[in-house]
């Protein structure tokens, strides 16, 4: 029954992938891009849109095999059958195949992917993995035969792909000694930054891209900022809660920190984060910011996002993360309507495990393909600006700031009226090598100074197994999911009682084997 679901499944993927649905704002704000062959972004959907529903991407190439490529979108794109089309001619030409796209929305692609992937179909030729939010966990999918081995199949594009993405990232999808994943090659060192109103932070010698060396003077920052505008407060929700995460450890690709290595991950010994002076030092901000009154009124249960708050005065600011505070007020300027400066709140920054990784379906019939179409998608700059960005002309114009070039909406279009996945490059294998899309040209320049710079974590490149206290590790999830926000988000009534509530009930679920079980895979990565 698995099976035969699976094949419906993969069938209506297929069929849906084509279908003029509507447009698409990707995940992040970093790059954008849509693609029609035709040169509008509606073209896709006129004309006989039922065949190419039936008949999938279409392409002059002959009987050349074709490679699947899995793209995750908000909505599926109306043009995806065109940037299809124009990719084949570039992989049609280099390795002898097309490629098509099975679309996924990214509400319920985690699941769809899964299921293809646990019925043995072969639909589905190179998909991403990540830590299990938006795709299939990468460890859990090497470990269960989901991902094909890559060791032989890669080296003959070994070399070439550890200079284009380095040969951390490359090596970072090695579990237990196979490679069975290759490392997406995007920021690696996330600084928290606070985001907000940027004539107010003016006001008090602030402009955008800043740093707030300290939590004392961002509380500092706050009572000053409160003092001239009591009536509306300072700090709102992003993406439904505070979202103040704390970048000075290395939380071992896991969100629930349930294990960090301390000091920007140059310590080697896995610790509570929960029972440290650094989350202590933020529980004292959270009551001194509740004595002031500076936190939305119910901040847990506001529903909008930043851009309809702040605009509209009922918030001035909201905590976020980015490797640029920079380019975070560059971005939340854009998207939020109003013009923002975005303040980093740390000097220093860590390097982490890459996020995801793309992989191979072991079902796949074209193994070797896949291999040379990775190699295409993390060293080909024609072919990452068509996953990325679209089509030149059609979905993109190339504009020019005083450092180069730097990719842009056609005239008179945005993220409502274009076909493709705008903001794809989160998931791009390599999307340094791809024009930045309405930020500056020298962006991903400093995406890649930002990762050189950073203090690389002892723990980079280990991929944590966890199954053997996977029962602890969802009991622990829980608690954090119940207490974490609420006590952040000033949204309880005696932080430090809740806090201690917080920890008791961590150690009660398991937390302690959850830390000792990283420490022993630790302890064995660096030959201890």
């Amino acid at each position: 029954m698995k099976k035969f679901l699976a094949i419906l499944l993969a069938l209506a993927l297929c069929v849906s992938c084509f279908a003029a649905c509507g447009s698409d704002q990707g995940g992040s704000s970093s790059a954008a891009g849509d693609s029609s062959a035709a040169g509008d972004s509606s073209a896709a959907t006129d004309g006989d849109s039922s065949a190419a529903e039936e008949e999938g991407t279409s392409t002059d190439n002959g009987d050349l095999p074709t490679i699947s490529l899995m793209i995750v979108c908000g909505t599926t794109p109306p043009d995806a059958e065109a940037v299809a089309a124009e990719l084949s001619k570039i992989t049609a030409e280099k390795i002898g195949c097309n490629v098509e796209f099975i679309t996924f929305e990214v509400g319920n692609s985690k699941q769809q992917i899964q299921l293809l992937l646990s019925g043995g179909d072969n639909t589905l030729d190179i998909y991403w993995a990540d830590g299990g939010g938006t795709s299939v966990n990468f460890v859990n999918a090497a470990l269960s035969g989901q991902a094909m081995p890559l060791d032989e199949i890669m080296a003959p594009y070994a070399d070439g792909m550890k200079e284009a993405l380095g040969e951390n990232v490359y090596n970072a999808g090695i579990v237990d000694g196979v490679q069975y994943g290759i490392g997406r090659l995007l920021d690696q060192a996330s600084s928290a930054v606070f985001t907000i109103r940027a004539d107010v932070a003016e006001e008090f010698g602030y402009k955008n891209g800043d740093t707030i060396a300290s939590l004392d003077e961002l509380t500092e920052f706050f009572r000053q900022v409160h003092e001239a505008y009591p009536d509306i407060p300072i700090i709102g929700p992003n993406n439904g809660a505070v979202n103040w995460g704390d970048t000075r450890v290395d939380n071992l690709g896991d969100a629930n920190m349930l294990g960090v290595l301390d000091n920007y991950g140059q310590d080697e010994t896995i610790t509570n984060y929960w029972e440290s002076d650094k989350y202590q030092e933020r529980l004292e901000c959270v009551k001194e910011w509740m004595e002031m009154g500076i936190y939305m009124t119910d901040l847990m249960n506001v529903t909008e996002a930043p851009s309809d708050l702040i605009p509209a005065e009922r918030c001035l600011g909201c905590f976020a993360g980015h490797f640029s505070a920079e380019m975070n007020g560059i971005w939340s300027t854009q998207n939020f309507g109003v013009e923002c400066a975005s303040l980093k709140l740390y000097d220093d920054a860590v390097a982490v495990t890459p996020g995801a990784y793309y992989c191979v379906n072991p079902n796949t019939e074209n193994a070797d393909l896949c291999a040379a179409f990775l190699n295409e998608m993390a060293t080909n700059p024609d072919v990452a600006n068509l996953l990325i960005n679209g089509i030149e002309g059609t979905h993109y114009q190339v504009l020019e700031d005083e450092n180069g070039e730097y990719a842009s909406y056609m005239d008179g279009k945005d993220v409502s009226s274009t076909g493709w996945c705008m903001g794809y490059s989160w998931t791009a294998l390599n999307s340094t090598i791809s024009l930045p899309f309405e930020y500056p040209s020298d962006y991903f320049q400093q995406l890649l100074d930002s990762n050189a710079s950073a203090k690389q974590s002892k723990a980079f490149g280990v991929q944590f197994n966890t199954d053997e206290c996977a029962d602890a590790l969802a009991a622990c999830t829980n608690v954090v999911s119940q207490y974490n926000n609420p006590i952040l988000s000033g949204s309880v009534q005696d932080v430090d009682a809740t806090a201690e509530q917080f920890r008791q009930a961590l150690k009660d679920a398991g937390i302690d084997e959850i830390i000792a079980v990283k420490q022993a895979q630790l302890d064995a990565a660096l030959g201890k």
